[in-house]
């Protein structure tokens, strides 16, 4: 969210900026106000597409985590009966990467900096597993 305003508050000051210098005939500053609006607008487009491709396709996101994390789960099973044969350290390292992956993305969902740019639907859908020893 942070970050959309200020790509916002960029534009907005290089448009006063640039009205500032074409009325008072200050060459400076237009010039800085006309820098400060193509900074701004290219990251405002470039925030609004993150934004936009973050929360496109969210049930597909949700269903792909849910599926990843039964697999993973049911091997984690696996890896504690009698029946192993799979290998332990594997598993081991893939749940330990999708709790890495869970904690990172609900981390970011709820940071005030980048919260825009995650669904927190996925991130509430997200759990962490934990292994059998």
């Amino acid at each position: 969210m942070n970050t959309t305003i200020l790509a916002v508050a960029i534009t907005v000051i290089g448009i006063i900026l640039l009205c500032v210098g074409v009325c008072k005939d200050f060459f400076a500053v237009s010039s800085i106000g006309t820098t400060l609006i193509i900074i701004g607008a290219i990251c405002t487009t470039i925030v609004i597409s993150v934004i936009i491709s973050g929360h496109v396709g969210v049930e597909v996101t949700i269903e792909e985590n849910r599926i990843t994390y039964e697999s993973l789960c049911e091997r984690n099973e696996v890896i504690s009966s009698e029946y192993e044969d799979v290998s332990r350290s594997e598993v081991i390292k893939d749940i330990a990467e999708w709790n890495k992956m869970v904690y990172s993305y609900k981390y970011w969902a709820y940071n005030p900096w980048t919260n825009w740019f995650h669904s927190k639907r996925v991130a509430d859908e997200l759990q962490m597993i934990e292994r059998s020893e």
